[in-house]
């Protein structure tokens, strides 16, 4: 008796219309972040500025290769002392790029008063991390956690963490 085998060989790739996109397009070129933040003081948090904020803020930036992206960056930060308005770079390095990608962020600036400039203003530092999920070729959503550590203002130093939840918009080209 024979046994008889039939091996079927296809050239076309297969494609499901369901299945989300691996990356985002990984050209260099424009990215847009927006994104909302939230932070819990840590420390002495009964100065005004220093126990907790939310907002949000809108990062324009540059692809620079699939794993870089440099930007400047600026949104409102809702203090219980008042409102504080972000100025800022960002840097962000993503690694093992896929559907999930983690990224390492770091962002600092400035943080401008609009009521009082001289005794509210301050410098902030905020290293972090996070992952990107890729919805398709141009949409990603992020979520990261970081360390903010701000200065100046009426009290010397005050730290939070701090946490993002946002959308990245690569268009494409």
């Amino acid at each position: 008796m024979a046994i008889v085998g039939v091996i079927t060989v296809s050239a076309q790739k297969t494609v499901s219309p369901n299945k989300p996109y691996s990356t985002l397009i990984s050209t260099p070129g424009y990215v847009t972040i927006n994104e909302l933040t939230a932070g819990i003081g840590l420390g002495d948090i009964v100065v005004p500025y220093s126990k907790s904020f939310v907002g949000f803020t809108t990062i324009h930036a540059y692809q620079i290769d699939k794993n870089f992206v440099i930007g400047a960056g600026t949104g409102a930060s809702f203090y219980n002392g008042g409102t504080l308005i972000p100025l800022f770079l960002d840097f962000r390095y993503r690694f093992y790029i896929s559907t999930i990608t983690p990224y390492l962020f770091g962002d600092g600036g400035f943080l401008f008063s609009l009521s009082d400039f001289n005794n509210e203003s301050r410098i902030f530092v905020n290293p972090g991390m996070g992952v990107r999920y890729t919805i398709s070729e141009k949409i990603g959503i992020t979520c990261g956690i970081g360390y903010w550590l701000q200065s100046g203002g009426s009290s010397y130093r005050d730290s939070f963490i701090n946490f993002k939840l946002g959308a990245t918009f690569k268009p494409k080209y």
